[in-house]
């Protein structure tokens, strides 16, 4: 790439010629001068801004608007968080409270908010950080990172860039983009420990450099999440014998269950277990996915039998062992051939029942489009 400077010579025939002709300015309107003076000074306050503007922006610095954070309220969302997210109250209001803490008391050198969630498959945890990221900023993805796929020390490169590299890090570079994020690092206790001190810096909330760029990134913008399954039995034990006790013991144990270091687990906000849910709350999420994929094909569900539903919960303790995961295939199941029926049929509303003799679904028209 040619280099953009000039030519001194060139400058010095600037600034001969516009020397000429101030004194010519002079000679023939002499009251004009202080107003050209004027302008230039302030082109060359506006000219020292933009560079150091410039800067800053190269230099990754300057990209967090913390006044802006203390303004937001993400409590006014917990209700709403909590309606999506069922059966899992305690651990929502525990990190709603905690971040709009770290909203309130946003400043550089700090996240708002780090949350390690500790529980079986299926109980929500990606879920809960997914509904956080859309209260939070709605329009906004948050940052997935499977950690299962940084296995090796060399993967940290992936995370932070590569010196000299030509791509920043999967990390630094989207937040590079955007410093308002939530991070979701996914099953954390399948990576490098090598990896793990990696990610020190950043869940301090403090400043990484990405190391192909040589920007600095800032993460005071950020809300960390971290998913693990290892230890959760473990945890479950501890919130029954003494709650009060819950967070330094919960560490202790995930030092020996999860082979964490202590030094990684201190950087978390909160350590909050997701414990399997109840039959009723996997209820309550199979009525939610019901209503939710027939209106995504315009059909209301106008009734929905509470049989219908005990079969739901019964389908999903054949797979017990992965929560709710595979309840929405199982539901997909049951309601495809009832939804192609009503779409036939032009339905705008149905009730949904079971039959008592197969087992299976069985389709009410509520309502006939006109």
């Amino acid at each position: 790439m040619k280099s953009s400077s000039t030519h001194p010579l060139f400058v010095l025939m600037a600034v001969m010629a516009i020397g000429g002709a101030l004194i010519g300015i002079k000679q023939r309107a002499p009251e004009v001068l202080p107003w050209i003076f004027a302008l230039a000074g302030v082109g060359m306050i506006y000219r020292f801004w933009a560079v150091s503007q410039e800067d800053a922006a190269a230099r990754g610095e300057g990209l967090v608007d913390h006044e802006v954070l203390r303004k937001m309220r993400l409590r006014d969302y917990g209700s709403w968080i909590k309606e999506n997210v069922r059966g899992q109250d305690e651990a929502v209001d525990l990190i709603v409270h905690s971040i709009q803490r770290g909203l309130e008391l946003a400043r550089p050198g700090r996240s708002l908010g780090s949350f390690l969630l500790v529980g079986p498959t299926g109980t929500g945890k990606t879920f809960l950080a997914q509904m956080t990221a859309m209260a939070l900023w709605p329009e906004k993805e948050p940052v997935v990172l499977r950690m299962n796929q940084f296995k090796d020390p060399h993967d940290l490169q992936g995370l932070l860039g590569a010196a000299g590299g030509a791509e920043t890090g999967s990390l630094t570079g989207a937040l590079l983009e955007d410093p308002y994020r939530v991070v979701l690092l996914d099953e954390i206790d399948k990576c490098h420990p090598e990896v793990l001190h990696g990610l020190f810096e950043a869940l301090d909330g403090g400043r990484v450099r990405d190391r192909s760029s040589s920007k600095m990134v800032d993460f005071s913008g950020c809300v960390f999440f971290a998913t693990c399954n290892a230890g959760a039995e473990r945890l479950r034990a501890l919130k029954s014998d003494d709650a009060s006790s819950f967070a330094a013991r919960a560490r202790d144990a995930l030092m020996k269950e999860g082979g964490f270091e202590k030094a990684f687990l201190a950087r978390f906000s909160e350590i909050v277990l997701m414990d399997a849910l109840a039959p009723i709350h996997i209820a309550e999420i199979a009525c939610l996915q019901i209503a939710k994929q027939w209106r995504e094909q315009g059909i209301v569900v106008s009734y929905l039998s509470p049989e219908l539903l005990a079969r739901a919960v019964a389908l999903n303790a054949e797979f017990g062992e992965y929560g709710v995961r595979q309840l929405t295939r199982c539901l997909r199941r049951m309601m495809d051939p009832l939804l192609e029926e009503a779409r036939r049929k032009g339905s705008s509303a149905v009730s949904l029942g079971l039959d008592p003799h197969t087992g299976g679904a069985v389709l009410g028209l509520a309502r006939e489009r006109p």
